[in-house]
Parts: structure tokens; sequence; C-alpha cells
């Protein structure tokens, strides 16, 4: 073209074509120089938006699948309609077109494949999908669409666009906008100092008219492309829609665990939920101290060891008396006396007695210095036995020993607690209450020890507040699980107050970006809708809803915050 106006033109069109190509020469080297770091366009491509990859979908009653190509492997996610819980249990038979293939399991991924070479092939493909899973039999059906393969051919306009979008992308707007008008106006100068006649009016108003052309290209910045995006951005990553649902692929939602519950109306006791500990029942359990100062001995077989079940009465070992060195010499005086009061009377007797045989004196004053001698004698071999008798200590309940603190040899007071005893099977719970509920209305309660729930019995509270809380006590009825004293535990106490409405965990909830509470309804296999909600508290775990969603709503109860993260 450029060349058959150079034919045919004259001297001065000539010239006018020839400025046209240096001004365009001109603004093709602008652009490269322009070309900042990381965005050399000397042989970029149009970037290819991202396209999702074939899938088949397919709902029932009780299952959802969505199966994904992979080449020549069609990969099939299998998860159940009511919780999104993934079914790794069932036979699948799945026919492509009528040619049936057997599907296998992938224990490690969840999924179930199928090799068949005509997935490679564009087209419709009808998909149906046996299920047996026990006693469970069911049918899902699906069309699979394989796309052509290949890149589009690129028209004049499309590879305009990505020429233009190339140079915008890499110029600055501002050196863009200079370059392009500056370029423009050179070529209105020059038309008009070469051309005559009705040329020379219309060379102005067409480099004008490609100024804004070009301009509107030019100062289309990222966000704000004004032409008509024609590509997919789904693709196979999490994204949310403009309409604000979001696009969640299954590998994705196996990998965030994600679990949904239809949403039901029900009736409900209100709970309040608090900590407390397991404590030892006073009625089966007990210490064991010393009521002297002194070493302790050990029982024959050594120190009970913990755990050890034990009777009342057993003997759990000796403290042998300990005495100060004042006490040492109170002691060695009163030994004194008692010796030397002794020999007074044995003396006193002995001549008592002389005299009886002799009728001098009467049989009763000769019985008194005898019974005062006894008393001193007795009196002496109890001061001698206190010295050395150890005391014995003995388990005053039958049970298992819970704790020691005393080994061989070790001197005790009579402060120390040496054992304690309590009996496994009769145990209490003391939980701490500060306003969730008023602690007359309690009817029953439950307590939770990791995963496992014991039912209590509530037996009373305090009346006296202990920093502004109260403590309520509860007999365990029944224990699954060996439990500790001391073990925190987890009160869920029923006050009696019914509620009824829309019961979800409060991990259901999530606050979207303009400060919403909102929950993500499982409208599609792959495809999550939030809804603003609005809620009331009900327990420690669980809320109530109000409003914002219905009866028979899929709502995801499980990692919805981790939805919420979805852009």
């Amino acid at each position: 073209m450029f060349l058959e106006l150079m034919r045919r033109s004259t001297t001065r069109a000539r010239a006018f074509a020839t400025s046209l190509l240096v001004v365009g020469v001109l603004v093709a080297g602008i652009g490269a120089v322009s070309a900042h770091e990381g965005h050399d366009h000397g042989e970029q491509k149009p970037a290819a938006g991202a396209t999702s990859s074939p899938r088949v979908v397919a709902t029932s009653e009780k299952y959802t699948l969505v199966g994904i190509t992979e080449g020549e492997v069609l990969v099939i996610y299998l998860d159940r309609a009511e919780d999104n819980a993934p079914v790794t249990t069932a036979t699948l038979e799945v026919s492509l077109n009528g040619e049936p293939f057997t599907a296998e399991v992938q224990e490690k991924a969840g999924t179930y494949e199928i090799t068949a070479p005509l997935l490679r092939k564009p087209g419709q493909l009808e998909v149906l999908v046996s299920i047996a899973e026990g006693d469970v039999q069911d049918l899902l059906i699906g069309t699979l669409s394989i796309p052509v393969s290949g890149a589009k051919t690129a028209t004049p306009v499309s590879r305009l666009r990505n020429l233009l979008s190339d140079w915008r992308s890499a110029v600055p707007r501002s050196t863009a906008a200079i370059s392009v008008a500056g370029a423009l106006l050179l070529v209105a100068a020059i038309g008009g100092a070469t051309l005559s006649g009705r040329r020379k009016l219309l060379a102005l108003p067409a480099a004008i008219a490609g100024l804004v052309l070009v301009s509107s290209f030019v100062w289309a910045h990222d966000g704000h492309d004004h032409g008509p995006d024609l590509q997919s951005s789904t693709g196979n990553s999490p994204s949310r829609r403009p309409d604000g649902s979001l696009f969640v692929p299954k590998p994705t939602q196996r990998l965030l665990e994600i679990r949904t519950r239809i949403a039901a109306v029900e009736n409900k006791v209100r709970t309040a939920k608090f900590n407390g500990r397991v404590v030892a029942n006073p009625n089966r359990s007990g210490i064991v101290q010393s009521t002297l100062q002194g070493r302790y001995q050990p029982p024959e077989g050594g120190v009970p060891h913990l755990g050890m079940r034990v009777k009342a009465g057993d003997l759990l070992g000796r403290v042998a008396p300990a005495f100060q060195s004042i006490d040492t010499s109170d002691m060695a005086q009163t030994l004194g006396s008692l010796d030397q009061d002794i020999a007074l009377n044995r003396r006193k007797l002995q001549r008592q007695e002389e005299l009886l045989q002799k009728n001098v004196v009467a049989r009763a004053s000769v019985e008194d210095i005898r019974i005062q001698l006894e008393g001193l004698e007795r009196r002496r071999s109890e001061l001698l036995a206190a010295k050395a008798r150890p005391e014995d200590l003995r388990a005053p309940v039958d049970g298992a020993i819970a704790s020691t603190r005393v080994v061989a040899g070790q001197v005790v007071g009579p402060s120390d607690q040496l054992f304690q005893i309590i009996d496994p099977s009769s145990l209490l719970v003391e939980a701490l209450v500060f306003d969730q509920l008023n602690p007359d209305t309690v009817e029953h309660a439950t307590a939770t020890i990791g995963s496992n729930a014991v039912r209590l019995k509530f037996l009373g509270r305090s009346r006296a507040l202990q920093q502004q809380y109260s403590i309520l006590q509860f007999e365990i009825v029944e224990t699954p699980v060996p439990l500790s004293t001391g073990m925190p535990v987890t009160v869920a106490a029923a006050t009696g107050e019914r509620i009824r409405g829309i019961v979800l965990p409060r991990a259901a909830l999530a606050q979207a970006a303009n400060g919403q509470v909102v929950v993500f309804t499982h409208k599609e296999p792959e495809v999550f809708v939030p809804r603003a909600v609005r809620y009331e508290d009900f327990d420690g775990e669980n809320v109530v809803i109000t409003g914002g969603i219905s009866a028979g709503d899929k709502i995801v109860v499980r990692n919805a915050p981790l939805l919420n993260q979805v852009r």
C-alpha cells in the first residue's frame, strides 16, 4: 500500500509519505527505548488468560461428582452431598459415550481415575457414572465438553490491540502521550507544508483524530482496559467472581477440608460453657501426715509408689521422733529425778516390810509405798519408750496413692503432706462461673475432656463470691476414660430455657470485607455464595441464626474463614 502511494503520488505527496514513514520509525524507537526493566517488548507475546480444565459436574441427593480431565486421564472427585466429605469406599463404573471403564481409587488423594484416549478428541462426551457403596446404588449423568486444542488465528484487529497493549504497558503514560502527540503534530505540520488545496485542510483533522484514537489506548491503564475481555479468568485456581460468589475447585476444597451441613430449624435447650477442673471427693479421699517431727522410715517393701492400691489401715511407713538438745537435757533430768525417787521408795518399802513382820506398822502403809514405787517405775518406762518409739503412718481410706512427697530417711514435720489417697471411681468437678448463667437454674451438665464427654450431676454451689466468680460442684456419674485430679475440663450446663432456630457452629461465621458477618452456602459443587446473616450467641461453640438463611440451605461449617480469604 505504501509503495503504491509512492508510485502514484506527486512530488509533494511523496514527501508527505516519506515523513509518515520517518515518524512511524520515530514512534517505534521511542517505544523500544522506553521499555523499562522487566518489560522487553522485542518478542513479547500477548498473555493468555487462565482457562479451566474440561470438567463434568453431576449431583444427586446423596453424592456430588466433579470430573477434571488431565490429558487422557479423568480425575473424579466424589463427595457426599450432605457434608461434602470425600467418598473413597465406593465402586465406580464410568461410561464415556457408551464405552465402559472401571475407575481406580487413589487412596492417598481420595479420588478416582480412569484413562481413556478419547478424552483428547474434541467434542461432547456423555458421562454416566454408576456408584455402588454397600447397599447404596446411585447413577449420575453429566456432559463433558472437550474443546479444540491450539491457539486461535489472530485477526488484524487483535494484532493491533496486542501491539498497542504491549506498547502502553512498557512506555510510561506521560512519555507515550507526549511522543504520540508530538509525532502526529509533526505529521500535520509536514502535511500542511507539502500538500495543497483540500489535502492541506484534511491533514490536521486526520492527525487530531489519530491522536484521540491512539491516546485512548495509551491511557488505558491497569484495571481500566477499555476493550472487552474475551478470555476466561477462572482457571483451576480459587477466585472470587464479579457477583461475589467463589469458584473453589475440588482439589482446593480437599486441601482446605471444607465441610457443610444442611440448615434445619431445631428446638434446643440453651446452655452455657465455663471452665472447670477435676477434684477429689472429700468423702472418698484422704491425706497422710505425721503428728510429730522426726525421720521417715519406710515399711517392708519400700516407700509406697504412685498408683498403688491401698486399704484403710494399711501401714505406709513410720516416723521416728527426733529430739532437740534442750529436749534431751530435760528428759535426762526427768529420768534422774525418777531414778532417785524410785531408789528412795525401794529403801522405804524394804524398811516398812521389816517393821510389818514385827507388827510395828500397819499393812496399809506398806501397800501405799508399793503403789507409789510402781507408778514411778511405769513413768520411767513410758519416758524411755517415748524417746525411741516411732509413729505409724496408716491409710485413712481405700483408694490409690495419687501423690507421694517423701523418701526414706527424710525429716518430716507435722504440717508436711506425705501421701494423698483418692478413689478414682468417685471424683468431682468444680467449675468457675462468672455471669454466664444463674447457678440456681442449672438442670444437668456434661464435661468435655479432650474428645470425650462425661455426664455430670449437679451437687450445689458456693454462696460466697471469690474474685467475682462462684463455684459450682458436680459429681461425675460416668467415667469412660481414666481421670486425674487437677485435669482441666469444659463444662456445658443446661439451664432449661428452650430456643427455636437454626443452630450452627461459630466456625461457620466469617467477616466480609465490608464488615458484615456472613456464612457461605454451597450452591454448586465448586461454587460458594456468601450470605449476610444475623445471629445470637447460643453457647460457647454455637450460635443461633436469626436471619439471612433458611432451612434447607447447605452451609459451610468448617474452615469458612479460609474460604473468606479467596480473592
